[in-house]
C-alpha cells in the first residue's frame, strides 16, 4: 500500500482502504479508481489516498546472491544465531533484492560521503567537554516548546474534562493539526473521521494524547538543522519506522503502552540532533567513520566524540523534564540491561533494528547495533511474527509519513 497524492492519483489506481470524508464511504476499498472519481475527489478536498501497490518483482538467484553479500556487512555486528536477527537478515535481503529488479542501484562510495563543512564550528574538540556542556550550550539559546508542559499540567489534573484537554491542547494550530492526522492514519485505523480534539481525547486517551503531543513537539523543536548535515528526510523516516515499530511490537507484549513506545521510538535518536547543531565536524567524523568501517554509529561516536548520542539525550530529556519512562528507554535503548524499565527499552532496541534493517532496501547506510542477550526474549515474541510485523508497518509507513512531515 502506498499513499499518493491528489494530483498524482491516477484511473486505475485501486483503493487500498475504504474512502471516508466526513463520516461517509466514497468508495469501498479495491474500488478502481476513475478520472470522475478523481474530479469529484479534489472538488471534495482530499488531498491523499491510499492506494495498492504494484506487486513487487520476484528476484531470481542471481540477484538474491548480490544482495546477500551486500547486505550482510549491515548484519556483521550482530549476534548471527538469534532468531529475530535471522529473521531480520532474510527480510532485509528479500526486500533490497526486490528494490533491485525494480531498478534501483546499490549506493557508490561517493554517496556515501558528505560535503565540505568549512564555516562550521564544533563547542568543543574531544575530551575538552563534556555531555552536559553539549545540553547547556543548546538550552540557553532556546527552551523547549512549551505547549506541551500546559498539556501535561491539565492532563494530571484528575477533574479536568476532554474539553478542557482539548482547549489546551487547540493552543498550538500545527500540533493540534498533525495530531488529528495522526489519529486519522493508518496508526489506529478508526473506521471513521476524528473531526475534533475532544472526540480523539476520548477515542485515545488524555494521557497517550499528551504523548503524542510531546512527540510533536519535539520535531518542531529541531526544524533548524543544516542539510549540509544530515539528510532530515531521511533521519525522520528512519524515526518514524522506528516509531512504527515500536507501537506494533508494544501491542503484542502486556503492560506497555503502545503510545508511550510509539514516541520513544520517534525521539530516541533525539540525542544525535543535539551533537549535530553543537559539534557538527566531530559528527560528520562520527557518521564516516561508522560507515567506512561497517561498524554501529554509536560505537563510532564513542571513538570519536568521547560519548554518544544516548548519554545526551538522557542529560537533555532529564533538564527538560520529560516523563521518567521515555527518557529511561530513550537513554537505554542501546544497553536495555541499563534500564529501571527492561521491556520498553529492549522493545525499542528490536524496534531500531528493525527499521535499520528494512532500510538498507531505501540506502540505508548504518550497520545494525545489535539485540542484547536476553532483550528479544523479554518480549515473548515469536521471530517468524516479525514477518506480518514489517507488513504491518509497510501499510502504514507512507501514510504516516506524510501526516508527519508535509
Amino acid at each position: 500500500m502506498r499513499s499518493v497524492g491528489i494530483d498524482d492519483l491516477e484511473p486505475g489506481m485501486i483503493l487500498a482502504n475504504d474512502l471516508l470524508h466526513s463520516g461517509r464511504m466514497l468508495l469501498p476499498a479495491g474500488s478502481v479508481v476513475t478520472s470522475s472519481n478523481i474530479t469529484f475527489f479534489q472538488r471534495q478536498g482530499i488531498e491523499n489516498i491510499s492506494v495498492l501497490s504494484s506487486p513487487p518483482v520476484e528476484p531470481d538467484e542471481e540477484t538474491l546472491n548480490k544482495t546477500f553479500r551486500y547486505v550482510r556487512d549491515y548484519f556483521m555486528f550482530v549476534n548471527h544465531d538469534q532468531p529475530a536477527m535471522i529473521k531480520m537478515f532474510d527480510i532485509s535481503v528479500y526486500r533490497t533484492a526486490t528494490k533491485l529488479m525494480e531498478g534501483w542501484t546499490l549506493p557508490s562510495p561517493e554517496e556515501q560521503t558528505v560535503t565540505e563543512l568549512d564555516d562550521m564550528r564544533d563547542l568543543f574538540f574531544r575530551d575538552e567537554g563534556k555531555v552536559e556542556d553539549v545540553v547547556d550550550a543548546e538550552i540557553k539559546i532556546a527552551s523547549f516548546p512549551d505547549i506541551f508542559f500546559k498539556v501535561k499540567k491539565v492532563v494530571d489534573d484528575p477533574t479536568a474534562s476532554a474539553q478542557e484537554i482539548a482547549a489546551v491542547v487547540g493552543l498550538d494550530v500545527a500540533i493540534s493539526t498533525q495530531l488529528l492526522k495522526l489519529v486519522n492514519s493508518p496508526l489506529y485505523g478508526f473506521p471513521s473521521e476524528i473531526n475534533s480534539l475532544v472526540r480523539a481525547v476520548a477515542l485515545v486517551g488524555s494521557r497517550e494524547l499528551c504523548t503524542l503531543a510531546l512527540g510533536l513537539s519535539t520535531i518542531s523543536y529541531f526544524k533548524d538543522i543544516p542539510p549540509e548535515l544530515i539528510d532530515m528526510r531521511s533521519f525522520w523516516m528512519h524515526s518514524l519506522s522506528c516509531g512504527i515499530f515500536s507501537k506494533i511490537l508494544a501491542e503484542k507484549v502486556k503492560g506497555v503502552v503502545p503510545e508511550v513506545m510509539f514516541t520513544a521510538g520517534l525521539l530516541h535518536d533525539v540525542g544525535r540532533l543535539i551533537v549535530f547543531k553543537k559539534m557538527p565536524c566531530s559528527s560528520i567524523q562520527a557518521m564516516l567513520y561508522a560507515r567506512e568501517n561497517f561498524i554501529p554509529l554509536v560505537e563510532a561516536e564513542d571513538m570519536t566524540l568521547g560519548f554518544n548520542h544516548t548519554n545526551v539525550a538522557k542529560d537533555m530529556l532529564g533538564k527538560w523534564k520529560f516523563p521518567n519512562e521515555l527518557t529511561d528507554a530513550i537513554s537505554n535503548h542501546h544497553s536495555p540491561h541499563n534500564a529501571d524499565s527492561k521491556v520498553q527499552a529492549a522493545i525499542l532496541q528490536v524496534a531500531d533494528n528493525l527499521a535499520n534493517a528494512i532500510g538498507i532496501a531505501d540506502g540505508g547506510m548504518y550497520v545494525l547495533p545489535g539485540i542484547e542477550e536476553g532483550a528479544w526474549e523479554l518480549l515473548g515474541i515469536d521471530a517468524e511474527s516479525l514477518t506480518s510485523i514489517v507488513e504491518d508497518y509497510d501499510r502504514q509507513i507512507e501514510e504516516l509519513f506524510q501526516a508527519f512531515f508535509t
